[in-house]
């Protein structure tokens, strides 16, 4: 069961990348700017759908740590996708938040 929580935050955090990269192309291209807001809408339903099948699955105590592993993964998404360059305070708090997160994923029964 756990494993399958697993990939339903997987899914989660890999939807909500999409969604928050949708909206940052939205304000770079103000000519497709509708076209990126609903992309981000779009991506924000099974966004939604995945989130709460994983928490039918796991504690919210548990889960809501473990999503925040898109602090991670946005971060790093929009640098390369959009160039964005990470500072030295960055790379430490995705570090850090890293650390938090296997700590987390350790109090997961097997």
């Amino acid at each position: 069961m756990y494993l399958l929580a697993m990939i339903g935050v997987l899914v989660t955090i890999l939807f909500e990348t999409g969604e928050q990269l949708a909206f940052k192309q939205a304000t770079r291209a103000p000519e497709r700017q509708a076209l990126w807001t609903a992309a981000g809408i779009a991506m924000y339903i099974p966004h939604l759908l995945s989130w709460f099948f994983t928490l039918s699955l796991i504690p919210l105590a548990l889960g809501a740590p473990l999503l925040g592993a898109s602090y991670v993964t946005v971060p790093l998404a929009s640098g390369l996708i959009f160039r964005e360059k990470l500072t030295r305070r960055g790379w430490i708090g995705i570090s850090l938040i890293v650390v938090g997160l296997v700590l987390i994923s350790m109090e997961m029964p097997s």
